[in-house]
Protein backbone atom coordinates (compact mmCIF):
# COMPACT_ATOMS: atom_id res chain seq x y z
CA UNK A 1 0.00 0.00 0.00
CA UNK A 2 1.14 3.56 -0.66
CA UNK A 3 1.95 5.47 2.49
CA UNK A 4 2.67 9.11 3.11
CA UNK A 5 5.61 9.25 5.50
CA UNK A 6 4.58 12.79 6.44
CA UNK A 7 1.54 11.32 8.18
CA UNK A 8 2.09 7.59 8.75
CA UNK A 9 5.49 6.70 10.25
CA UNK A 10 7.35 3.51 9.43
CA UNK A 11 8.14 1.34 12.43
CA UNK A 12 7.52 -2.13 13.85
CA UNK A 13 6.03 -3.69 16.94
CA UNK A 14 8.25 -3.17 19.95
CA UNK A 15 10.62 -0.71 18.32
CA UNK A 16 11.54 2.80 19.45
CA UNK A 17 13.04 3.45 15.99
CA UNK A 18 10.86 5.31 13.51
CA UNK A 19 11.28 6.61 9.97
CA UNK A 20 9.20 9.55 8.82
CA UNK A 21 9.29 12.73 6.77
CA UNK A 22 9.84 15.71 9.00
CA UNK A 23 9.19 19.39 8.19
CA UNK A 24 11.97 21.98 8.40
CA UNK A 25 12.87 23.31 11.86
CA UNK A 26 10.73 20.68 13.56
CA UNK A 27 10.04 21.83 17.14
CA UNK A 28 12.89 24.31 16.84
CA UNK A 29 15.54 21.68 16.04
CA UNK A 30 16.90 23.71 13.10
CA UNK A 31 16.70 20.68 10.82
CA UNK A 32 16.16 20.58 7.08
CA UNK A 33 12.98 18.97 5.80
CA UNK A 34 13.37 15.34 4.77
CA UNK A 35 13.31 11.69 5.71
CA UNK A 36 14.62 10.99 9.21
CA UNK A 37 15.41 8.15 11.52
CA UNK A 38 13.77 9.23 14.77
CA UNK A 39 13.59 7.82 18.27
CA UNK A 40 10.44 7.73 20.38
CA UNK A 41 12.36 7.13 23.59
CA UNK A 42 11.55 9.82 26.10
CA UNK A 43 8.59 11.53 24.42
CA UNK A 44 9.74 13.95 21.69
CA UNK A 45 12.20 16.44 23.13
CA UNK A 46 15.15 15.35 20.96
CA UNK A 47 13.62 12.90 18.50
CA UNK A 48 15.80 13.35 15.40
CA UNK A 49 18.60 10.79 15.12
CA UNK A 50 19.73 10.93 11.48
CA UNK A 51 18.65 12.35 8.15
CA UNK A 52 18.54 9.88 5.25
CA UNK A 53 19.22 11.60 1.95
CA UNK A 54 19.30 10.00 -1.50
CA UNK A 55 21.76 11.50 -3.99
CA UNK A 56 22.04 10.82 -7.70
CA UNK A 57 25.14 8.80 -8.60
CA UNK A 58 25.64 10.79 -11.81
CA UNK A 59 25.74 14.14 -10.03
CA UNK A 60 28.14 13.35 -7.22
CA UNK A 61 31.13 14.43 -9.31
CA UNK A 62 34.67 13.49 -8.56
CA UNK A 63 34.58 14.15 -4.82
CA UNK A 64 33.79 10.58 -3.83
CA UNK A 65 30.67 9.09 -2.40
CA UNK A 66 30.30 11.63 0.39
CA UNK A 67 32.38 14.46 -0.99
CA UNK A 68 32.49 17.57 1.13
CA UNK A 69 29.60 18.41 3.42
CA UNK A 70 28.96 21.60 1.43
CA UNK A 71 28.94 19.76 -1.87
CA UNK A 72 26.56 17.13 -0.59
CA UNK A 73 24.17 19.70 0.78
CA UNK A 74 24.12 22.00 -2.21
CA UNK A 75 25.28 20.70 -5.53
CA UNK A 76 27.45 17.77 -6.34
CA UNK A 77 29.75 17.97 -9.32
CA UNK A 78 27.68 20.31 -11.50
CA UNK A 79 26.29 22.68 -8.87
CA UNK A 80 22.73 21.39 -9.32
CA UNK A 81 20.51 20.08 -6.55
CA UNK A 82 21.31 16.41 -6.07
CA UNK A 83 18.78 15.32 -3.46
CA UNK A 84 16.22 12.93 -4.97
CA UNK A 85 12.52 12.77 -4.21
CA UNK A 86 10.99 9.36 -3.77
CA UNK A 87 7.65 7.60 -3.65
CA UNK A 88 6.95 5.57 -0.51
CA UNK A 89 5.12 2.27 -0.50
CA UNK A 90 4.74 -0.47 2.06
CA UNK A 91 5.02 -4.04 0.80
CA UNK A 92 4.00 -6.19 3.75
CA UNK A 93 6.39 -4.65 6.28
CA UNK A 94 9.12 -3.47 3.86
CA UNK A 95 9.37 0.25 3.17
CA UNK A 96 10.21 0.94 -0.47
CA UNK A 97 11.59 4.32 -1.54
CA UNK A 98 11.45 4.50 -5.33
CA UNK A 99 13.36 7.16 -7.30
CA UNK A 100 14.10 7.70 -10.97
CA UNK A 101 17.63 6.46 -10.27
CA UNK A 102 16.72 3.28 -8.42
CA UNK A 103 15.30 2.22 -5.10
CA UNK A 104 16.10 1.91 -1.41
CA UNK A 105 14.31 -0.66 0.76
CA UNK A 106 14.14 -0.79 4.54
CA UNK A 107 12.93 -3.57 6.77
CA UNK A 108 12.95 -4.25 10.49
CA UNK A 109 14.50 -7.54 11.53
CA UNK A 110 13.46 -7.06 15.16
CA UNK A 111 12.59 -4.20 17.47
CA UNK A 112 16.20 -2.95 17.58
CA UNK A 113 17.47 -3.74 14.07
CA UNK A 114 16.81 -2.23 10.65
CA UNK A 115 18.20 -3.46 7.32
CA UNK A 116 18.71 -0.97 4.48
CA UNK A 117 19.36 -2.05 0.88
CA UNK A 118 19.74 0.18 -2.15
CA UNK A 119 20.51 0.17 -5.84
CA UNK A 120 21.05 3.23 -7.99
CA UNK A 121 21.29 6.32 -5.77
CA UNK A 122 23.77 6.85 -2.97
CA UNK A 123 22.38 7.22 0.53
CA UNK A 124 23.84 9.62 3.08
CA UNK A 125 23.14 8.99 6.77
CA UNK A 126 23.69 12.32 8.53
CA UNK A 127 23.70 12.01 12.31
CA UNK A 128 23.06 15.71 12.87
CA UNK A 129 25.74 16.17 15.47
CA UNK A 130 25.50 19.94 15.08
CA UNK A 131 22.32 19.76 17.20
CA UNK A 132 23.89 18.18 20.26
CA UNK A 133 27.18 18.01 22.19
CA UNK A 134 29.35 14.90 22.47
CA UNK A 135 27.92 13.32 19.31
CA UNK A 136 30.28 11.55 16.93
CA UNK A 137 30.88 8.30 15.05
CA UNK A 138 33.80 6.04 15.84
CA UNK A 139 35.11 3.11 13.86
CA UNK A 140 35.28 -0.37 15.38
CA UNK A 141 37.79 -2.85 13.92
CA UNK A 142 36.23 -6.21 13.30
CA UNK A 143 37.02 -9.43 11.43
CA UNK A 144 33.78 -8.77 9.57
CA UNK A 145 35.13 -5.45 8.24
CA UNK A 146 34.65 -1.86 9.25
CA UNK A 147 31.89 -1.22 11.74
CA UNK A 148 30.73 2.15 13.03
CA UNK A 149 29.16 3.24 16.31
CA UNK A 150 27.16 6.48 16.30
CA UNK A 151 27.12 7.98 19.76
CA UNK A 152 23.97 10.16 19.85
CA UNK A 153 24.15 11.81 23.24
CA UNK A 154 21.29 14.15 22.42
CA UNK A 155 19.01 11.13 22.07
CA UNK A 156 20.57 9.09 24.90
CA UNK A 157 21.13 6.34 22.33
CA UNK A 158 23.88 4.63 20.39
CA UNK A 159 23.55 2.95 17.02
CA UNK A 160 25.80 0.28 15.53
CA UNK A 161 26.08 0.57 11.74
CA UNK A 162 27.20 -2.57 9.94
CA UNK A 163 28.09 -2.20 6.22
CA UNK A 164 27.37 -5.43 4.37
CA UNK A 165 27.64 -4.57 0.67
CA UNK A 166 28.93 -1.70 -1.45
CA UNK A 167 31.09 1.20 -0.28
CA UNK A 168 30.79 2.98 3.05
CA UNK A 169 32.61 6.28 3.65
CA UNK A 170 32.73 8.26 6.90
CA UNK A 171 32.90 12.03 6.78
CA UNK A 172 33.03 14.00 10.04
CA UNK A 173 34.82 16.94 11.63
CA UNK A 174 36.06 16.48 15.19
CA UNK A 175 36.33 19.51 17.43
CA UNK A 176 37.39 19.36 21.11
CA UNK A 177 34.90 16.80 22.48
CA UNK A 178 32.43 16.09 19.69
CA UNK A 179 32.03 16.28 15.94
CA UNK A 180 30.63 19.30 14.18
CA UNK A 181 28.99 16.84 11.79
CA UNK A 182 29.07 13.09 11.24
CA UNK A 183 27.97 11.48 8.00
CA UNK A 184 28.13 8.03 6.50
CA UNK A 185 27.62 7.59 2.77
CA UNK A 186 26.73 4.24 1.19
CA UNK A 187 27.07 3.65 -2.53
CA UNK A 188 27.84 1.12 -5.23
CA UNK A 189 25.81 -0.63 -7.88
CA UNK A 190 24.16 -2.12 -4.80
CA UNK A 191 24.69 -1.33 -1.14
CA UNK A 192 23.38 -2.73 2.11
CA UNK A 193 23.88 -1.90 5.75
CA UNK A 194 22.26 -2.57 9.11
CA UNK A 195 21.42 -0.14 11.92
CA UNK A 196 21.10 -1.63 15.40
CA UNK A 197 20.00 0.33 18.45
CA UNK A 198 22.30 -0.37 21.41
CA UNK A 199 20.73 -0.02 24.86
CA UNK A 200 23.83 -0.26 27.06
CA UNK A 201 26.79 -2.14 25.57
CA UNK A 202 27.21 -3.91 22.27
CA UNK A 203 27.47 -7.66 22.86
CA UNK A 204 29.73 -8.16 19.80
CA UNK A 205 27.09 -10.10 17.91
CA UNK A 206 26.39 -9.17 14.31
CA UNK A 207 23.16 -9.50 12.31
CA UNK A 208 23.01 -12.94 10.72
CA UNK A 209 19.80 -12.80 8.69
CA UNK A 210 19.75 -11.87 5.04
CA UNK A 211 17.57 -8.94 4.03
CA UNK A 212 15.00 -11.38 2.65
CA UNK A 213 14.97 -13.43 5.85
CA UNK A 214 14.58 -10.31 8.00
CA UNK A 215 11.73 -9.03 5.86
CA UNK A 216 9.97 -12.39 5.92
CA UNK A 217 10.26 -12.69 9.71
CA UNK A 218 8.76 -9.25 10.31
CA UNK A 219 6.06 -9.88 7.74
CA UNK A 220 5.05 -13.03 9.60
CA UNK A 221 4.84 -11.04 12.83
CA UNK A 222 2.48 -8.48 11.33
CA UNK A 223 0.47 -11.17 9.56
CA UNK A 224 -0.03 -13.01 12.85
CA UNK A 225 -1.29 -9.78 14.43
CA UNK A 226 -3.56 -8.70 11.57
CA UNK A 227 -5.01 -12.17 10.95
CA UNK A 228 -6.39 -12.20 14.49
CA UNK A 229 -8.36 -9.05 13.74
CA UNK A 230 -12.02 -9.44 12.72
CA UNK A 231 -12.84 -9.62 9.02
CA UNK A 232 -14.29 -6.54 7.34
CA UNK A 233 -16.29 -6.02 4.15
CA UNK A 234 -14.07 -5.89 1.04
CA UNK A 235 -14.61 -2.15 0.58
CA UNK A 236 -13.15 -1.56 4.06
CA UNK A 237 -10.33 -4.10 3.95
CA UNK A 238 -7.56 -1.69 2.88
CA UNK A 239 -8.44 0.86 5.57
CA UNK A 240 -8.74 -1.93 8.13
CA UNK A 241 -5.25 -3.12 7.18
CA UNK A 242 -3.89 0.40 7.63
CA UNK A 243 -5.57 0.60 11.02
CA UNK A 244 -4.07 -2.75 12.03
CA UNK A 245 -0.63 -1.64 10.80
CA UNK A 246 -0.85 1.63 12.72
CA UNK A 247 -1.80 -0.12 15.96
CA UNK A 248 0.79 -2.89 15.52
CA UNK A 249 3.62 -0.53 14.61
CA UNK A 250 2.81 1.88 17.46
CA UNK A 251 3.61 -0.72 20.13
CA UNK A 252 6.89 -0.37 22.04
CA UNK A 253 8.65 -2.98 24.15
CA UNK A 254 8.90 -2.71 27.96
CA UNK A 255 11.71 -0.31 28.89
CA UNK A 256 12.43 2.13 31.68
CA UNK A 257 9.18 3.01 33.42
CA UNK A 258 7.16 0.89 30.99
CA UNK A 259 6.63 -2.54 32.49
CA UNK A 260 4.42 -3.92 29.71
CA UNK A 261 4.19 -3.71 25.96
CA UNK A 262 2.65 -0.28 25.42
CA UNK A 263 0.73 1.02 22.44
CA UNK A 264 1.78 4.64 22.11
CA UNK A 265 -0.86 7.09 21.04
CA UNK A 266 1.37 7.74 18.03
CA UNK A 267 4.93 7.29 16.85
CA UNK A 268 4.65 10.63 15.10
CA UNK A 269 4.66 13.31 17.77
CA UNK A 270 2.34 12.06 20.55
CA UNK A 271 4.81 9.40 21.68
CA UNK A 272 3.31 8.59 25.04
CA UNK A 273 0.50 6.74 26.82
CA UNK A 274 -2.20 8.94 28.31
CA UNK A 275 -4.59 7.82 31.02
CA UNK A 276 -7.72 7.60 28.97
CA UNK A 277 -6.39 7.13 25.44
CA UNK A 278 -5.14 3.66 26.41
CA UNK A 279 -8.69 2.51 27.19
CA UNK A 280 -9.85 2.95 23.60
CA UNK A 281 -6.93 0.90 22.31
CA UNK A 282 -7.70 -1.79 24.88
CA UNK A 283 -11.33 -1.95 23.72
CA UNK A 284 -10.31 -2.38 20.08
CA UNK A 285 -8.00 -5.27 21.01
CA UNK A 286 -10.37 -7.02 23.43
CA UNK A 287 -12.00 -9.38 20.96
CA UNK A 288 -8.86 -10.33 19.02
CA UNK A 289 -5.80 -9.89 21.27
CA UNK A 290 -7.00 -10.32 24.85
CA UNK A 291 -3.56 -10.42 26.48
CA UNK A 292 -2.42 -7.27 24.70
CA UNK A 293 -5.78 -5.65 25.44
CA UNK A 294 -5.39 -6.41 29.14
CA UNK A 295 -1.91 -4.92 29.19
CA UNK A 296 -3.18 -1.75 27.53
CA UNK A 297 -6.02 -1.46 30.03
CA UNK A 298 -3.90 -2.05 33.13
CA UNK A 299 -0.77 -0.16 32.06
CA UNK A 300 -1.61 3.08 33.87
CA UNK A 301 -2.52 1.24 37.06
CA UNK A 302 1.10 0.05 37.24
CA UNK A 303 1.82 3.53 38.62
CA UNK A 304 -1.22 3.94 40.86
CA UNK A 305 -0.37 6.09 43.86
CA UNK A 306 -1.29 4.88 47.40
CA UNK A 307 -4.05 7.52 47.35
CA UNK A 308 -5.53 5.83 44.26
CA UNK A 309 -4.44 8.46 41.73
CA UNK A 310 -3.08 7.33 38.37
CA UNK A 311 -0.79 9.64 36.37
CA UNK A 312 -1.70 11.78 33.41
CA UNK A 313 0.78 10.13 31.07
CA UNK A 314 3.80 7.88 30.95
CA UNK A 315 6.58 6.78 28.64
CA UNK A 316 9.85 4.99 29.22
CA UNK A 317 11.54 8.00 30.89
CA UNK A 318 8.77 10.31 32.13
CA UNK A 319 5.73 10.03 34.39
CA UNK A 320 3.54 13.14 34.50
CA UNK A 321 1.52 13.82 37.67
CA UNK A 322 0.49 17.45 37.06
CA UNK A 323 -2.86 16.35 35.68
CA UNK A 324 -4.97 13.22 35.55
CA UNK A 325 -7.55 12.02 33.06
CA UNK A 326 -11.25 11.15 33.42
CA UNK A 327 -12.31 7.85 35.04
CA UNK A 328 -13.48 6.17 31.82
CA UNK A 329 -11.94 2.92 32.97
CA UNK A 330 -15.05 1.31 34.42
CA UNK A 331 -17.00 2.15 31.26
CA UNK A 332 -14.16 0.79 29.11
CA UNK A 333 -13.88 -2.43 31.10
CA UNK A 334 -17.63 -2.95 30.81
CA UNK A 335 -17.30 -2.83 27.02
CA UNK A 336 -14.17 -4.99 27.02
CA UNK A 337 -15.91 -7.70 29.04
CA UNK A 338 -18.56 -7.94 26.36
CA UNK A 339 -15.84 -9.30 24.07
CA UNK A 340 -13.35 -11.08 26.35
CA UNK A 341 -13.33 -13.21 29.47
CA UNK A 342 -11.26 -12.28 32.51
CA UNK A 343 -9.55 -14.74 34.81
CA UNK A 344 -10.24 -14.51 38.53
CA UNK A 345 -6.81 -12.95 39.01
CA UNK A 346 -7.59 -10.28 36.40
CA UNK A 347 -10.94 -9.56 38.03
CA UNK A 348 -9.26 -9.14 41.40
CA UNK A 349 -6.66 -6.85 39.88
CA UNK A 350 -9.27 -4.72 38.12
CA UNK A 351 -11.56 -4.58 41.13
CA UNK A 352 -8.81 -3.29 43.40
CA UNK A 353 -7.54 -0.76 40.85
CA UNK A 354 -10.98 0.64 39.98
CA UNK A 355 -11.98 0.81 43.62
CA UNK A 356 -8.91 2.86 44.59
CA UNK A 357 -9.27 5.08 41.51
CA UNK A 358 -12.92 5.83 42.31
CA UNK A 359 -12.21 6.49 45.99
CA UNK A 360 -9.51 8.97 44.97
CA UNK A 361 -12.01 11.01 42.99
CA UNK A 362 -14.52 11.02 45.84
CA UNK A 363 -11.88 11.82 48.45
CA UNK A 364 -9.64 14.29 46.64
CA UNK A 365 -11.76 16.02 43.99
CA UNK A 366 -14.84 17.21 45.88
CA UNK A 367 -13.58 20.53 47.15
CA UNK A 368 -16.91 22.00 48.23
CA UNK A 369 -18.14 18.79 49.86
CA UNK A 370 -21.37 18.62 47.88
CA UNK A 371 -20.75 15.02 46.79
CA UNK A 372 -20.08 15.98 43.15
CA UNK A 373 -16.55 15.63 41.82
CA UNK A 374 -14.66 18.35 40.00
CA UNK A 375 -11.84 18.80 37.55
CA UNK A 376 -8.87 20.99 38.47
CA UNK A 377 -8.22 21.80 34.82
CA UNK A 378 -9.55 21.03 31.37
CA UNK A 379 -6.58 18.68 30.90
CA UNK A 380 -7.99 16.47 33.67
CA UNK A 381 -11.14 15.93 31.61
CA UNK A 382 -9.19 15.04 28.47
CA UNK A 383 -10.97 17.96 26.76
CA UNK A 384 -8.10 20.32 27.45
CA UNK A 385 -9.44 23.66 26.19
CA UNK A 386 -13.18 22.93 26.11
CA UNK A 387 -15.40 25.95 26.72
CA UNK A 388 -16.78 24.05 29.71
CA UNK A 389 -13.59 25.31 31.40
CA UNK A 390 -13.88 28.93 30.30
CA UNK A 391 -14.28 29.85 33.99
CA UNK A 392 -11.53 29.28 36.52
CA UNK A 393 -11.66 25.67 37.78
CA UNK A 394 -12.46 23.61 39.78
CA UNK A 395 -15.44 22.75 37.60
CA UNK A 396 -17.97 19.95 38.11
CA UNK A 397 -19.26 18.44 34.86
CA UNK A 398 -22.03 15.92 34.24
CA UNK A 399 -19.97 13.34 32.34
CA UNK A 400 -17.46 13.07 35.22
CA UNK A 401 -20.26 12.00 37.56
CA UNK A 402 -21.57 9.59 34.89
CA UNK A 403 -18.14 7.98 34.52
CA UNK A 404 -17.93 7.49 38.28
CA UNK A 405 -21.44 6.05 38.51
CA UNK A 406 -20.63 3.49 35.80
CA UNK A 407 -17.27 2.74 37.42
CA UNK A 408 -18.98 2.08 40.74
CA UNK A 409 -21.48 -0.22 39.02
CA UNK A 410 -18.71 -2.13 37.24
CA UNK A 411 -16.74 -2.50 40.47
CA UNK A 412 -19.89 -3.84 42.14
CA UNK A 413 -20.31 -6.40 39.35
CA UNK A 414 -16.71 -7.56 39.81
CA UNK A 415 -17.30 -7.87 43.55
CA UNK A 416 -20.36 -10.04 42.90
CA UNK A 417 -18.36 -12.33 40.63
CA UNK A 418 -15.56 -12.55 43.19
CA UNK A 419 -17.95 -13.57 45.95
CA UNK A 420 -17.78 -10.29 47.88
CA UNK A 421 -21.47 -9.34 48.36
CA UNK A 422 -20.81 -6.74 51.07
CA UNK A 423 -18.37 -4.84 48.86
CA UNK A 424 -20.82 -5.11 45.97
CA UNK A 425 -23.55 -3.56 48.12
CA UNK A 426 -21.15 -0.82 49.21
CA UNK A 427 -20.46 0.21 45.62
CA UNK A 428 -24.11 0.04 44.56
CA UNK A 429 -25.09 2.28 47.45
CA UNK A 430 -22.36 4.71 46.42
CA UNK A 431 -23.60 4.61 42.83
CA UNK A 432 -27.23 5.25 43.76
CA UNK A 433 -26.29 8.12 46.06
CA UNK A 434 -24.12 9.78 43.41
CA UNK A 435 -26.89 9.30 40.84
CA UNK A 436 -29.26 11.25 43.06
CA UNK A 437 -26.79 14.11 43.54
CA UNK A 438 -25.99 14.08 39.83
CA UNK A 439 -29.63 14.47 38.80
CA UNK A 440 -30.18 17.22 41.35
CA UNK A 441 -27.05 19.27 40.69
CA UNK A 442 -25.98 18.74 37.08
CA UNK A 443 -29.08 19.74 35.10
CA UNK A 444 -30.99 22.95 34.40
CA UNK A 445 -34.28 22.75 32.54
CA UNK A 446 -33.55 19.11 31.76
CA UNK A 447 -30.19 19.73 30.04
CA UNK A 448 -26.70 18.99 31.43
CA UNK A 449 -24.57 21.89 32.68
CA UNK A 450 -21.08 22.51 34.02
CA UNK A 451 -20.88 24.40 37.32
CA UNK A 452 -18.17 26.07 39.36
CA UNK A 453 -17.18 24.50 42.65
CA UNK A 454 -18.74 26.12 45.69
CA UNK A 455 -20.97 28.71 44.01
CA UNK A 456 -22.57 26.20 41.63
CA UNK A 457 -22.62 29.03 39.10
CA UNK A 458 -23.28 27.69 35.59
CA UNK A 459 -20.34 27.91 33.19
CA UNK A 460 -21.89 29.06 29.94
CA UNK A 461 -20.60 26.98 27.04
CA UNK A 462 -21.54 25.32 23.78
CA UNK A 463 -19.40 22.23 24.33
CA UNK A 464 -20.46 18.66 23.63
CA UNK A 465 -18.70 17.59 26.85
CA UNK A 466 -21.70 17.77 29.24
CA UNK A 467 -23.72 15.60 26.82
CA UNK A 468 -21.31 12.70 27.20
CA UNK A 469 -23.36 11.78 30.30
CA UNK A 470 -25.75 10.20 27.76
CA UNK A 471 -23.65 7.06 28.41
CA UNK A 472 -25.92 6.44 31.42
CA UNK A 473 -28.62 5.47 28.92
CA UNK A 474 -31.84 4.28 30.48
CA UNK A 475 -30.68 5.23 33.97
CA UNK A 476 -31.45 8.81 32.95
CA UNK A 477 -35.05 9.96 33.51
CA UNK A 478 -37.15 9.90 30.37
CA UNK A 479 -37.64 13.68 30.18
CA UNK A 480 -33.88 14.31 30.43
CA UNK A 481 -33.16 11.63 27.83
CA UNK A 482 -35.70 13.13 25.47
CA UNK A 483 -34.30 16.65 25.75
CA UNK A 484 -30.69 15.49 25.37
CA UNK A 485 -31.53 13.35 22.35
CA UNK A 486 -33.27 16.30 20.74
CA UNK A 487 -30.06 18.34 21.03
CA UNK A 488 -27.85 15.48 19.82
CA UNK A 489 -29.98 14.57 16.82
CA UNK A 490 -30.41 18.16 15.62
CA UNK A 491 -27.90 20.52 14.06
CA UNK A 492 -26.43 21.96 17.26
CA UNK A 493 -23.55 19.45 17.29
CA UNK A 494 -24.20 16.95 14.49
CA UNK A 495 -22.51 17.74 11.18
CA UNK A 496 -22.10 15.86 7.92
CA UNK A 497 -19.13 14.06 9.51
CA UNK A 498 -20.24 13.52 13.08
CA UNK A 499 -20.41 15.25 16.45
CA UNK A 500 -18.49 18.53 16.72
CA UNK A 501 -16.98 19.06 20.17
CA UNK A 502 -18.15 22.69 20.12
CA UNK A 503 -21.31 23.73 18.36
CA UNK A 504 -20.41 25.24 14.96
CA UNK A 505 -22.83 28.07 15.83
CA UNK A 506 -20.77 28.97 18.91
CA UNK A 507 -18.67 32.17 18.81
CA UNK A 508 -15.88 30.05 20.31
CA UNK A 509 -15.98 27.45 17.50
CA UNK A 510 -12.68 27.01 15.68
CA UNK A 511 -12.14 24.65 12.75
CA UNK A 512 -8.76 23.59 14.20
CA UNK A 513 -9.62 24.51 17.77
CA UNK A 514 -8.67 21.21 19.42
CA UNK A 515 -11.64 20.60 21.76
CA UNK A 516 -13.42 23.73 20.55
CA UNK A 517 -14.88 22.29 17.38
CA UNK A 518 -13.13 19.30 15.78
CA UNK A 519 -14.55 15.79 15.77
CA UNK A 520 -12.64 13.31 17.93
CA UNK A 521 -12.75 9.52 18.03
CA UNK A 522 -13.30 9.11 21.82
CA UNK A 523 -16.14 11.63 22.06
CA UNK A 524 -17.76 9.95 19.06
CA UNK A 525 -17.62 6.48 20.59
CA UNK A 526 -18.86 7.70 23.98
CA UNK A 527 -21.86 9.51 22.49
CA UNK A 528 -22.68 6.56 20.22
CA UNK A 529 -22.53 4.20 23.20
CA UNK A 530 -25.01 6.43 25.00
CA UNK A 531 -27.32 6.61 21.99
CA UNK A 532 -27.38 2.82 21.79
CA UNK A 533 -28.20 2.57 25.49
CA UNK A 534 -31.06 5.00 24.93
CA UNK A 535 -32.41 2.84 22.11
CA UNK A 536 -31.38 5.28 19.35
CA UNK A 537 -29.73 2.60 17.24
CA UNK A 538 -30.39 4.18 13.86
CA UNK A 539 -28.90 7.53 14.85
CA UNK A 540 -25.90 5.71 16.28
CA UNK A 541 -25.47 3.66 13.09
CA UNK A 542 -25.74 6.59 10.69
CA UNK A 543 -23.31 8.72 12.73
CA UNK A 544 -20.84 5.86 13.06
CA UNK A 545 -20.82 5.43 9.30
CA UNK A 546 -20.12 9.13 8.86
CA UNK A 547 -17.06 8.78 11.07
CA UNK A 548 -15.90 5.62 9.29
CA UNK A 549 -16.12 7.29 5.86
CA UNK A 550 -14.37 10.42 7.13
CA UNK A 551 -11.40 8.41 8.46
CA UNK A 552 -11.24 6.41 5.21
CA UNK A 553 -10.82 9.69 3.38
CA UNK A 554 -8.67 11.65 5.85
CA UNK A 555 -6.73 8.96 7.70
CA UNK A 556 -6.47 8.25 11.40
CA UNK A 557 -5.87 11.82 12.49
CA UNK A 558 -5.87 12.98 16.07
CA UNK A 559 -9.02 14.95 15.25
CA UNK A 560 -10.96 16.24 12.25
CA UNK A 561 -12.43 19.48 10.98
CA UNK A 562 -16.12 19.10 11.84
CA UNK A 563 -17.29 20.88 8.68
CA UNK A 564 -14.89 19.50 6.06
CA UNK A 565 -13.76 16.18 7.54
CA UNK A 566 -10.10 17.13 7.01
CA UNK A 567 -7.60 15.39 9.30
CA UNK A 568 -5.88 17.63 11.85
CA UNK A 569 -2.87 17.58 14.18
CA UNK A 570 -1.09 14.22 14.61
CA UNK A 571 -2.12 12.23 11.55
CA UNK A 572 -1.48 8.72 12.83
CA UNK A 573 -3.24 8.44 16.20
CA UNK A 574 -4.03 5.02 17.58
CA UNK A 575 -7.22 5.82 19.45
CA UNK A 576 -8.61 7.00 16.12
CA UNK A 577 -7.64 3.77 14.33
CA UNK A 578 -8.94 1.79 17.31
CA UNK A 579 -12.30 3.57 17.34
CA UNK A 580 -12.51 3.15 13.55
CA UNK A 581 -12.03 -0.61 13.98
CA UNK A 582 -14.70 -0.72 16.70
CA UNK A 583 -17.24 1.27 14.70
CA UNK A 584 -16.55 -0.39 11.34
CA UNK A 585 -17.03 -3.79 12.95
CA UNK A 586 -20.23 -2.81 14.75
CA UNK A 587 -21.98 -0.69 12.13
CA UNK A 588 -20.63 -1.46 8.64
Amino acid sequence: MKIDLKTLPYSARGSYMVFSEVPADFRGNGNRAGLYLRTVHGFFYTPLVAKLTLYSRAQRGAEGACGSREAAESAGGEGEKTELSCESTLEDTVLCLQTGDGAVRLCFADDRTVYVRGSGPALVLDFLTETGPYDYIYEIPSPAGRLYMANCYKNNNRYLIVPRRGTAELDQQWEISSSLFSRLCFSGPEFEFVIREIDTEWDHTLPELTFEEAAAAMSRGFAAFSEEMPSFPPELSETARKAAYLNWSSIVRPAGFLRREAMFMSKNWMCNVWSWDHCFNAMALAGSHPELAWNQFMIMFDYQDPTGLIPDSVNDVHIVWNYCKPPVHGWALRRMRERMNLSREQKEEACAALGKWTEWWMGFRDYDGDGLCEYNHGNDSGWDNSTAFSALPPIATPELQAFLIIQMDETASLCDELGMPERASYWREKSDALMGRFLKGMFRDGLPVAVRSGSHEIVENESLLPYVCIILGERLPEDIRRKMLRELSGTRFLTEYGFATESPASPCYRSDGYWRGPIWAPSTLLILDGLERCGETELARSTARRFVKMAEKSGFAENFDALTGEGLRDRAYTWTSSVWLILALAYC
